[in-house]
């Protein structure tokens, strides 16, 4: 009588028990620091609002904000963030400066200045004030040309100030590698970081050697950085798969021709959000990374950022 009253609580208690644990991570990065160096945080609630997300979007079009990705990311094991401009705003970088000027945990800010300006390096100088403002994400509501004059002696006066640029190209394929590549040798000492696994559209397929070649020729610029970030996004199966194998003929290109001393770590949140949560991100790429050595995970989760962003970091 007795087992058979206590059966059905204690199978609860064990499935909510089960339940808890597989949101932890099973592969936390055994590493000194642990830095995402890719998430988003605005709130369009506030005028006068964003320019990204689009209001059509029901998943991101919503504030996110530092609260609410401490509160996801407690149990991965981040030490550190650093924040990327998704808005094309001037003021949005003061703003968050502002927000998270008391909490260690957000150690930098990745802005936003338009390239075009013609006092570009005098709003550089306004922002780099506060050492927490590292570089930028060149985000224009077009798409920007980066032979256009004004935009190369912009990026040289950036590479001068040694701050680097995030280049989004996004489904762009041979031509953004292309552009990436022109202007990495155009100016060689501007550090540049190319998000989101160059913007290849991951199909679990291997990449054409047509983009195997492209990638190589970029790879050969020392300058050049690639984020292994956004996995989710550029995954065109949806959800995205959260097995690594799908990922791993293009990781393995990215790893082989950018090694590890040039492959930074970067989630994308809150866009991980369309396929699952923070912790399974985490589980995903380092299934492939802590695989590689104590050396390549140092590298691949903080040492690279540390040194691109100028981190405080050793």
């Amino acid at each position: 009588m007795f087992l058979k009253s206590t059966a059905t609580p204690i199978l609860l208690i064990l499935t909510l028990l089960l339940t808890a644990c597989s949101t932890k991570p099973t592969n936390i990065p055994k590493t000194k620091h642990f830095i995402d160096t890719h998430i988003h945080i605005y709130d369009p609630t506030l005028p006068p609002g964003v320019t990204w997300p689009p209001k059509s979007d029901k998943i991101l079009y919503k504030p996110h904000l530092p609260a609410e990705f401490k509160s996801v990311t407690r149990e991965s094991g981040l030490t550190g963030v650093v924040i990327v401009e998704a808005s094309s705003r001037l003021e949005t970088n003061a703003w968050l400066l502002n927000l998270t000027k008391n909490d260690n945990f957000f150690i930098a800010v990745v802005g936003n200045i338009d390239p075009y300006r013609p006092d570009f390096e005098q709003q550089l100088l306004k922002l780099k004030a506060d050492k927490r403002f590292v570089g930028l994400r060149a985000r224009n509501p077009k798409p920007i040309d980066y032979t256009n004059p004004t935009v190369l002696k912009n990026l040289r006066t950036l590479a001068r100030h040694n701050m680097s640029l995030d280049f989004l190209a996004n489904g762009q394929n041979l031509k953004g590698i292309q552009n990436a590549d022109a202007l990495a040798r155009a100016i060689p000492n501007l550090k540049i970081v190319y998000d989101h696994v160059l913007g290849y559209n991951i199909d679990g397929n291997p990449p054409p050697q047509t983009w195997i070649d492209a990638v190589n020729k970029l790879a050969q610029n020392k300058n050049v950085y690639c984020k292994v970030s956004g996995l989710y996004q550029r995954s065109t199966t949806k959800p995205a798969p959260t097995d690594i194998k799908y990922y791993k003929s293009v990781l393995d290109i990215l790893y082989n021709k950018f090694t590890y001393k040039r492959l930074i770590y970067g989630s994308n949140w809150p866009v991980t959000k369309r396929s699952n949560n923070y912790t399974s991100f985490v589980n995903l790429v380092n299934q492939y990374f802590s695989k590689k050595g104590r050396s390549a995970a140092e590298h691949y989760y903080w040492k690279n950022a540390a040194h691109v962003y100028n981190l405080p970091l050793k």
